[in-house]
């Protein structure tokens, strides 16, 4: 029965508050008509761009409950999640390349604080309560952003803008883990926002509290298999705008702690608080001198700082100390420096240009970073043309010129994307793009010793050198008032030398560092459509990709690539004269088979492992109280999938053979939101 759900349809929808009636017209529109701001030259809509543009709206965000982004993104197709139970991290990957090619931006601007073993941006370290959409475009934007954007980019746009003259909702939503709940059990989740705004100045307040509990599961004694997590998000925005220019100010701070009890060995255990503080300053910016000539830009410090405090407990007195000991107690700071700004320049209706400056510079220091303290910066000059050659043709060729204070970049980073419009139902998009990514400061000098742990850093790695490629056609079937049918199908093909990945340090097997993998690749296809008819939504979603099997010349009759599908499905119904909206989210991530060395008899041999496949699907109710009351009901992971087979000897870091975490079981969610605006 789970496997029916999927097959037939991948679905989008949700709404929540004063926005319910547009509902219909939210997920319609969700691959169409929104304005997207991605790479492009100006705000635009998605049909309109030459690039390949995923909207997730506010709305659907807070239909579906969400403490996390993840709980927005795991149903996404060809997003795909892996849980560090260890280090409370979730890292993600896009197109079958992990999240160390995937640019993640908030409001443009590059996140610093790579973490855990898996050097990926952990995505649940932002507010979804901020959140005023989240852009996805699949495909290489190296060109645009440089390193860590061959798959593509995750620009989270935040909220701004203030309806009246001033505005204010309040949130509170508590959720069980399985079936675990209360005080010390259980998700708690509290969020307080609003903005004013009066002449030219504009602010904008958020403020959230998530408090984890943790998961007991099959955990013995006093430990957790989920580690009970406490976070405090704010931001805070201040803006001036005027006719010509828009310039702001805005601080995001975190604070999160992520608690790892020990087990009693005789009277005592050692307990592990893993905390992490960041604050992330932006000023950005824009300014249009003339109708065809304007400016945007962005400056941005991010402190990031992670602490590992070991406390030693006494089991008959429950005193607590810090303990002593090599490794036990460290901090490690990060800090990234961008600047960012580009010109655009309308030569005519048809010739457009933007030329571009990039310049990240990024510094590592601590216990664990090598040699106490490291650097490493990149600057970047790029630019396009976005050129209608005909009605209908539309061309962007662009390059990128990088040099890196370590590592020498190709002479020149090129990439074209190109659409034509074949009629006023069918379009075509096509893109190429050569990416360059330098090492980061963690893989080249991150060394990570404890009792669990044995990684270091290795000074020796190569630069990755990437190609991708990605193609896609789009249909309008039908489009009508009441009813909308529209469906896309897209390819691509992914090649990276170099790749950076984990293995055994040689000559020393007890020792996990990163190496260079010489070749790596993905491909794959993907298929949506999308329906409104009436108050009905819908949409479906199928996507096959393969991952390449780097063993292939190791033995003989080997696949050069291992396959794995993916059917994502949401359907949506609202009931205007009850206030309600049904909402169903389903993905199908199907067995994902890859090859490994595998030990046998004392002999090295090349073998095939596989992960399980699994269904993971939420349902969710949204109901109008009154005029600013919005109740949100629902179930989490309604298969209550835990973990996966791993066929894996070595399932790799933080994962054992035989099992892959998913999730903590089935979990219910009731929330109350309160939003209220004044209008001038």
């Amino acid at each position: 029965m789970k496997k029916l759900i999927g097959p037939l349809l991948f679905l989008s929808a949700a709404m929540a508050g004063q926005a319910q009636g547009q509902l219909g017209d939210t997920l319609a529109t969700r691959f169409l008509e929104e304005l997207v701001v991605t790479g492009q030259f100006e705000p635009q809509s998605a049909k309109k761009s030459v690039y390949t543009v995923r909207t997730i709206p506010m709305e659907i965000i807070q239909a579906r409950g969400a403490t996390k982004l993840e709980d927005v993104l795991n149903t996404e197709l060809n997003v795909r999640f892996s849980q560090d139970q260890a280090l409370g991290g979730s890292n993600l990957s896009l197109q079958g390349l992990s999240g160390q090619n995937v640019k993640v931006l908030i409001d443009g601007v590059p996140m610093v604080g790579r973490q855990g073993t898996s050097n990926e941006i952990n995505i649940n370290q932002i507010n979804p309560q901020s959140v005023e959409r989240i852009e996805i475009v699949e495909g290489p934007m190296s060109v645009v952003y440089g390193a860590d954007a061959l798959a593509g980019v995750i620009n989270i746009i935040t909220k701004k803008e203030v309806v009246g003259t001033w505005s204010l909702n309040a949130r509170a939503q508590e959720e069980t883990a399985g079936k675990e709940y209360g005080f010390e059990e259980g998700t708690h989740n509290q969020s307080l926002g609003g903005g004013y705004s009066w002449d030219k100045i504009y602010t904008h307040l958020d403020l959230s509290r998530n408090n984890f509990g943790g998961w007991q599961g099959n955990a013995p004694d006093r430990d957790k298999q989920w580690h009970p997590k406490k976070q405090w998000l704010a931001s805070g925005l201040v803006g001036f705008r005027t006719e010509k220019s828009d310039v702001y100010y805005r601080l995001d701070y975190l604070n999160e702690n992520i608690y790892n009890p020990g087990i009693f060995e005789g009277n005592e255990a050692l307990d592990q608080d893993y905390i992490t503080n960041r604050l992330m300053h932006q000023v950005q910016g824009s300014h249009n001198f003339s109708d065809r000539f304007n400016f945007n830009g962005a400056v941005a410090y991010t402190n990031y700082e992670r602490k590992t405090q070991t406390s030693t407990v006494n089991k008959t007195t429950g005193d607590k100390r810090l303990a002593l000991g090599a490794g036990l107690q460290d901090v490690n700071r990060f800090g990234g420096t961008t600047a960012r700004g580009t010109f655009q320049y309308k030569i005519n209706d048809k010739v457009a240009i933007q030329p571009g400056f990039d310049i990240n510079l990024e510094q590592g220091e601590g216990g664990r970073i090598q040699s106490g303290t490291q650097n490493i910066n990149d600057y970047a000059f790029f630019g396009s043309i976005e050129w209608q050659i005909v009605n209908g043709l539309q061309i962007r060729p662009g390059i990128r010129v990088v040099h890196n204070t370590v590592y020498k970049a190709p002479p020149v980073i090129p990439s074209i994307n190109s659409k034509l419009v074949l009629s006023k139902h069918h379009d075509l998009r096509f893109s190429y793009g050569r990416g360059f990514r330098a090492p980061s400061l963690r893989e080249l000098y991150f060394d990570f010793f404890d009792a669990s742990h044995a990684i270091e850093g290795n000074q020796t790695l190569k630069a990755e050198l990437s190609h991708s490629y990605n193609a896609s056609w789009n249909w309008q079937v039908v489009d009508i008032d009441q009813l909308r049918f529209s469906t896309s199908l897209g390819m691509f093909y992914n090649t990276v030398e170099n790749m950076i990945g984990f293995g055994q340090k040689p000559g020393n097997t007890l020792i996990t560092t990163y190496l260079n993998i010489d070749r790596f690749k993905t491909k794959g296809v993907a298929l949506r459509s999308n329906l409104k008819a009436g108050k009905f939504t819908a949409a479906v979603g199928f996507s096959y990709i393969g991952r390449f099997n780097q063993y292939i010349e190791s033995a003989n009759n080997l696949d050069e690539f291992t396959w794995s599908p993916e059917v994502v499905t949401t359907v949506s119904y609202k009931v205007p004269p009850a206030g309600l909206i049904l909402s169903l989210y389903h993905k199908y991530t199907g067995a994902t088979p890859y090859f490994e060395i595998a030990d046998v008899g004392g002999v090295e041999t090349v073998s095939l492992a596989k992960i399980s496949s699994y269904d993971w699907v939420d349902f969710s109710v949204q109901k109008d109280l009154f005029k600013n009351f919005t109740l949100t009901t629902g179930v989490r992971n309604l298969f209550d999938v835990v973990n996966v087979n791993n066929t894996s000897v070595d399932g790799g870091v933080h994962i054992s053979g035989g099992s892959r975490p998913i999730g903590y079981g089935r979990s219910y969610f009731l929330g109350i939101s309160y939003s209220i605006n004044n209008y001038n």
